[in-house]
């Protein structure tokens, strides 16, 4: 294994989850999860200002939880495509808002950066709100400005970026009207605190036995669905007492150095591999003359996306699998059979989410470049066949 340079800008930081999230105009309300925040900001919308069939403008690349949320709140979703390069039309966009629409909602996936500052020019223009999805980035920053700072309403997920049994957050940077969360349930504290430790225990041993895991942490998670003739029913819960503790304590900075250290160790490690381009590339890295990549400032990555060739997916994900990381495929239920979403149509059968939490070491990573570079040449396509805009 050829040695990989680490180097990285140092990021902005805060002390705690929490006063980062206090830093922004609004103070935080903490949930469950991510979702049950957006469900209670769609519902308060339609109590505020209310509309005969109010919708909401989404990207079709979503999970079929948040669909279900949508429907729970009594919305309509009205779906713009998500291009392979993880990036927004803002045509597309300003055609679906109509005398109906709430909000329009936008998702900074897997931690790269969107500019969403022309996108508020028109949601603000049309009087609608803008709900700035950050729950895959953290204490991150984009052409100067903080993500998170741009949406009338901002989602956090504490679940994902601190590797939490739940947990979510949400900030409101501005208020037409007073806010008051509905949530009246509290998750059970002993339930969070029994897998929180289970989680840490795994952590210890696939990292005392090099990735092997008795446990069976590389179990594929199943994939979403949706039932259209259902009545989709949302209880909004508060965080749990253990993880509010936590989110005080919580080292911010840490977590943000090793997943910038983790993301630039892959990176570099598969950059001479043509198949697999990181998707986003340009709005997060920058190359240096020796062919090494270095991350641009304020990048905080969940997780990194690339695009595989056409068909092999499925068995890339496997053989990492068995080698022992586990990583995710996206949300393969979207677009929900709907047709004409030709960027969430080919992100649905060939985006691999390749690991680069702080729970993470330099063997897991090298496993993955491994296996990538060892893949046979039926998998490894050249340069011509990849595709890296819809």
């Amino acid at each position: 294994m050829k040695k990989l340079s680490v180097n990285t800008e140092k990021p902005i930081g805060k002390k705690s989850l929490d006063q980062y999230l206090r830093q922004f105009k609004g103070s935080p309300y903490y949930y469950g999860n991510a979702s049950h925040a957006f469900y209670d900001v769609m519902v308060w919308l339609q109590e505020n200002r209310p509309m005969k069939k109010p919708n909401i403008v989404m990207p079709v690349y979503i999970p079929a939880k948040l669909y279900r949320f949508i429907l729970a709140a009594g919305y309509e979703p009205k779906f713009y495509d998500v291009s392979t390069d993880l990036n927004i039309d803002l045509k597309e966009i300003s055609d679906l808002i109509d005398d109906q629409t709430q909000a329009v909602f936008a998702i900074h996936y897997f931690g790269v950066p969107v500019d969403l500052k022309p996108l508020k020019n028109i949601t603000e223009c049309a009087g609608v709100y803008l709900i700035e999805d950050c729950a895959h980035t953290m204490n991150s920053y984009y052409k100067g400005r903080q993500l998170g700072s741009t949406g009338n309403c901002t989602l956090f997920s504490t679940r994902k970026m601190l590797q939490l049994h739940c947990g979510g957050a949400m900030v409101l940077n501005i208020k037409s009207w007073d806010f008051k969360p509905s949530r009246n349930k509290r998750v059970w504290t002993p339930f969070t605190m029994y897998h929180f430790a289970g989680s840490r225990i795994k952590y210890k041993v696939n990292k005392l036995l090099k990735a092997y895991s008795p446990f069976k942490q590389s179990t594929m998670r199943y994939n979403g669905y949706i039932n259209y003739s259902e009545q989709h029913f949302v209880r909004v819960k508060n965080m749990d007492f253990f993880f509010m503790w936590y989110n005080k304590v919580s080292d911010l900075d840490k977590m943000v150095d090793k997943r910038r250290k983790n993301f630039l160790h892959l990176l570099n490690g598969i950059n001479d591999l043509d198949s697999f381009f990181p998707m986003g590339l340009e709005r997060y890295a920058k190359r240096e003359k020796k062919g090494q990549y270095l991350l641009k400032k304020g990048f905080v990555p969940f997780s990194m996306p690339i695009l595989t060739p056409t068909g092999t997916r499925d068995q890339i994900q496997k053989a990492i699998s068995d080698a022992g990381v586990l990583c995710y495929v996206g949300w393969p239920e979207a677009p929900f059979g709907l047709d004409g979403f030709k960027g969430a149509s080919m992100l649905k059968d060939r985006l691999l989410e390749l690991p680069i939490h702080q729970f993470m070491d330099s063997y897991h990573l090298n496993i993955i470049i491994d296996c990538l570079n060892s893949l046979p040449d039926t998998v490894k396509r050249s340069e011509k066949q990849r595709l890296v805009s819809a």
